[in-house]
């Protein structure tokens, strides 16, 4: 007869739940197995349930330092394709101070405009402002003629 042949077997059908005291009852134990732990002064945990824990936040420092291998930390390599830590300022590498870059530039060159638009002193400052004066003068005489009186039918 071939595999896999006849009923299905679904999945909800075998699963079973922990219930409320059973899960109570673990936390207890737990607790208390931490609590003799900490009063024989243990610091790495004997159970290993625990250690797994406790490995997943191992492995995050490790992660973060860099543990030298082999010879590695004796001899001091320099590699150019090797990633380097962090960036290196300009001014350290050629000895003279350094530079602005090409975005602070622009800022610079941003908050200027901006300062120059609040005083009115850019071209498109003065032309905004030949227009509103020409709206002025329009709306005024508008309404000298709507006050003078009303239009002839």
């Amino acid at each position: 007869m071939g595999r896999g042949r006849g009923r299905p077997k679904y999945k909800g059908h075998s699963r079973h739940f922990t219930s409320r005291e059973e899960l109570e009852e673990e936390r207890k134990k737990d607790e208390e197995k931490a609590r003799k732990r900490e009063e024989r002064g243990y610091d790495s945990p004997t159970d290993s349930e625990d250690s797994e824990e406790e490995e997943t936040s191992e492995s995050e420092d490790e992660s973060k330092e860099h543990k030298a291998k082999g010879v590695e930390g004796l001899i001091e390599v320099s590699n150019p394709n090797h990633a380097r830590k962090g960036q290196v300022k300009t001014d350290k590498v050629a000895g003279e101070a350094s530079q602005l870059t090409r975005r602070q530039k622009e800022e610079l060159a941003r908050q200027n405009y901006q300062r120059l638009q609040l005083e009115c002193k850019t071209d498109q400052a003065q032309k905004d402002l030949a227009r509103l004066a020409i709206i002025r003068k329009k709306r005024e005489e508008e309404a000298a003629k709507n006050a003078a009186g009303p239009a002839p039918k």
